[in-house]
């Protein structure tokens, strides 16, 4: 797959709630994943998928997702980004809060070899 189609393909299960898929089947085994902060005792830095899944594995519980809306793919070369605006509450104090996110995914060889997220807080 070229980077087009890669980046169609991450989209896609992002919209249908297939994250797991797409980490299997888009993403190197050696993937490392970069957020702006991590929550207390998290590292910034995730390395690897089984890594990457046990983050989305603590989001899905510490997190109620009311709704999620994606723009994007936005391709260029090996790279492309993704637009996320998500509102959801923290489970572990009921706070509801938006958020804009921008990703941006490096491909090489064919597979998914880096994300990083740039959030922008929308309020809470």
């Amino acid at each position: 797959m070229n980077t087009q189609e890669i980046a169609q393909k991450l989209v896609e299960h992002c919209k249908n709630h297939t994250e797991a898929e797409g980490l299997a089947t888009l993403y190197a085994p050696d993937a490392v994943s970069v957020e702006p902060m991590a929550p207390e005792g998290m590292n910034p830095v995730t390395e690897g998928i089984e890594g990457i899944q046990a983050k989305h594995d603590w989001w899905n519980g510490a997190f109620e997702v009311h709704d999620v809306n994606i723009d994007g793919p936005f391709v260029n070369g090996e790279k492309f980004s993704v637009i996320f605006e998500i509102d959801a509450t923290d489970k572990s104090n009921d706070q509801r809060w938006q958020m804009k996110e921008v990703a941006l995914y490096e491909v090489e060889n064919g597979k998914i070899a880096r994300e990083s997220f740039f959030m922008q807080p929308m309020g809470g």
